[in-house]
């Protein structure tokens, strides 16, 4: 094991490495459960995740030393249960903000997803704890594929790397989740101080958004259907427009489906 600490903006972080975890996620929220309080931005990292988890209970299997995995504590008391998504555009956002800030274009794909050339290189999970009508408690889980250069399983289409992306191999993968750590925490302390407003979030998240205005074929339920994605609102809500006008829909209730 090895424990680094590290300057953020505004306080003192945590980072601890771990060779090998099945989930970062569960390993924090099993931290957090059955000892005292960790600060805030306290992060798990693992060398090689073996049982990674995505949304709608899919997996997140990657090479070992090679990518980054890891998850960060927040007590976002900021923010409504209701205001859930805020939180969802907050951490795509600081991602985005990382990712531009090598040069790199990347796209939203709504809910939880990072693109590059519409192939997904991260992936977000975000668990939640409720006090009252608050988020006591967000457990936030990402893994970004930096220097994988093969994917099986069906994925070779579907997923991407950075190193595939730009050719560029990331040296330490330590050093950059702490570079990414630091994105993330300037976008939450904005909006935490109000230099960003929910509105100022939903306006950059939209324009960022993988296949905004584009016909593309989805699915609900049983049915499949050719839409165009409109927006995405603040509850989360994706806005798609049918030959029968737009309707809304909510995650799980749609899915996009790959051409």
């Amino acid at each position: 094991m090895q424990n680094n600490t590290f300057s953020g903006e505004s306080r003192r972080q945590n980072l601890i490495v771990l060779d090998e975890l099945g989930s970062t996620n569960d390993y924090l929220k099993s931290e957090l459960a059955n000892f005292k309080p960790l600060p805030e931005w306290s992060a798990i990292m693992a060398r090689h995740q073996t049982a990674g988890r995505g949304q709608r209970d899919s997996t997140w299997t990657v090479e070992p030393n090679s990518n980054l995995t890891f998850s960060f504590v927040l007590y976002p008391d900021y923010l409504n249960l209701q205001d859930h998504f805020t939180l969802n555009m907050l951490i795509s956002l600081g991602i985005h903000d990382w990712l531009i800030s090598k040069g790199i274009t990347p796209e939203i794909k709504w809910p939880n997803d990072i693109l590059i050339n519409q192939k997904k290189v991260c992936g977000i999970l975000i668990e939640n704890k409720s006090a009252g009508m608050k988020i006591k408690q967000s457990v936030v889980g990402i893994g970004v594929n930096v220097n994988q250069k093969q994917f099986f399983d069906g994925l070779e289409n579907t997923a991407s790397s950075l190193f595939k992306e730009t050719g560029i191999t990331t040296e330490n993968l330590e050093e950059e989740c702490l570079n990414l750590l630091a994105f993330l925490q300037n976008r939450i302390e904005n909006f935490k101080n109000k230099k960003l407003t929910t509105n100022d979030l939903l306006k950059t998240y939209n324009n960022f958004l993988f296949l905004r205005d584009k016909p593309a074929r989805y699915a609900s339920s049983d049915i499949t259907f050719q839409a165009i994605l409109r927006k995405v609102d603040a509850n989360g809500q994706l806005y798609l427009e049918q030959s029968d006008g737009i309707k809304t829909y909510f995650f799980k209730e749609v899915r996009f489906l790959m051409q």
